[in-house]
């Protein structure tokens, strides 16, 4: 379904929608632990559909904001999982699913379908695992156990794979050392052990290269709270900075959430930021043009672009190799927002170079089934000088099904 929004300006406050990448990750740990975990889950979206669906098969249960795990731990011959859209559960479940199954079947949906997975292939046989595929797409089998004491892994493609492995080495018989070659996505390897700790599982590194992990350790549950979503925040942050004004509730600045260095980008931008401890306000102030390496952030690209079209001049985002083998080719996808939206641009190797003028053209923006590239394009409106026609509005909701009500509620026609 397509959706118009005509030009418009941020007013008002709002507060930020859970953090999938952190639910996922928790609800996962929970359905390892010993006992049940009282879990925060308002409105999910459909990644977080998917990790309840998982941790269903695997025999827990969640009802009334509770998960409770399988009382025994069976592992069976075979299992079959389907992880939805979601590259993240397809790599956490990669290595951790083996300790629920001999034979493990890893099933897709949507866009999922469409992505290589020939980078995930690769690291499981690098670690000892048999693995077929659909010539490099799902659906995947996996067998085997990881049976080293000492394993090297190169996270220069993702670092979602490494999450996965360091959840499911705490949970081994025995100690293990990691050795991490080109770590990419830094703070999402923070955000995995921040949710370990949160279970009572420890893990140490020296400068992200080697990872110290100790087995056995159990998974202590506990109440869980689940901390607002920098990603989706950022496009509304993006927003009230080239338009308007907003206050955000319920974004941890102490979060290790990779997303949260939007507000370094909003600094440089030149709108007014102001962080205290229960809320975050942006308002529009200067635009101006800016330098921003988003390769540990690359989520952050679609809406980075929209703020470099409202800047009055050049800008530059980095890290343009960290786009591929998304929802869709996103920089494909971000130059044709940007020639609908008249901006002229220039990609130099690893950057983007974005001419902003301020304001953009109104026209149709495809969103190629891409949650990011859906939100991001709403945002242009704020500076457009006709309406904006989003395709495909439901695709927000893999990351935020509520993204185009709580638009609406922060929305003053200009």
């Amino acid at each position: 379904m397509n959706r118009t929004i005509l030009p418009f300006k941020y007013q008002g406050s709002l507060v930020a929608n859970p953090s999938k990448s952190y639910l996922q990750r928790a609800i996962i740990c929970a359905v390892l632990a010993k006992e049940n975990t009282d879990l925060l889950v308002d409105m999910p979206s459909e990644d977080v559909k998917a990790a309840l669906g998982v941790v269903k098969e695997l025999g827990a249960t969640f009802q009334n904001g509770v998960l409770v795990p399988p009382a025994f731990k069976v592992r069976s011959e075979e299992l079959v999982l389907n992880v939805g859209e979601s590259g993240l559960l397809l790599r956490l479940m990669s290595t951790i699913g083996l300790g629920f199954a001999k034979r493990l079947i890893l099933q897709g949906e949507g866009t999922l379908l469409k992505r290589s997975i020939v980078s995930l292939v690769y690291q499981l046989r690098a670690i000892g695992l048999q693995v077929e595929s659909n010539n490099d797409f799902l659906p995947i089998v996996i067998e085997g156990e990881i049976t080293k004491t000492s394993l090297s892994v190169n996270a220069s493609d993702s670092s979602q794979f490494l999450s996965g492995l360091l959840i499911s080495l705490s949970q081994r018989p025995f100690d293990s050392i990691l050795n991490v070659k080109e770590l990419s996505s830094k703070p999402y390897i923070d955000l995995t052990i921040d949710v370990l700790n949160d279970f009572g599982v420890s893990i140490r590194h020296e400068d992200y290269n080697t990872f110290y992990i100790s087995g056995n350790q159990l998974m202590s549950p506990q109440r869980i709270s689940v901390e607002g979503d920098w990603s989706g925040a950022a496009n509304h942050l993006v927003g009230a900075a080239i338009s308007g004004e907003i206050t955000m509730k319920g974004l941890s600045i102490s979060s290790t959430q990779a997303d949260k260095c939007i507000l370094e980008a909003l600094e440089a931008f030149g709108a007014r930021v102001e962080v205290h401890e229960q809320e975050i306000k942006v308002k529009q102030n200067e635009k101006r043009s800016f330098i921003f390496d988003a390769t540990h952030c690359p989520d952050l690209f679609p809406p980075l672009a929209i703020l470099a079209c409202a800047a009055v001049g050049t800008s530059e985002i980095i890290g343009l190799h960290r786009l591929e083998n998304k929802e869709s080719n996103r920089q494909l996808s971000i130059v044709k927002m940007l020639n609908v939206l008249g901006v002229n641009y220039r990609i130099v190797e690893d950057s983007i170079f974005i001419e902003g003028k301020g304001k953009v053209k109104g026209g149709t923006i495809a969103t190629y089934n891409d949650h990011r590239i859906s939100m991001a394009g709403a945002i242009s409106a704020c500076i457009a000088s006709s309406d904006i026609v989003i395709d495909n509005v439901a695709c927000v909701s893999k990351s935020y099904p509520n993204f185009f009500n709580d638009l609406e509620e922060l929305s003053v026609s200009v």
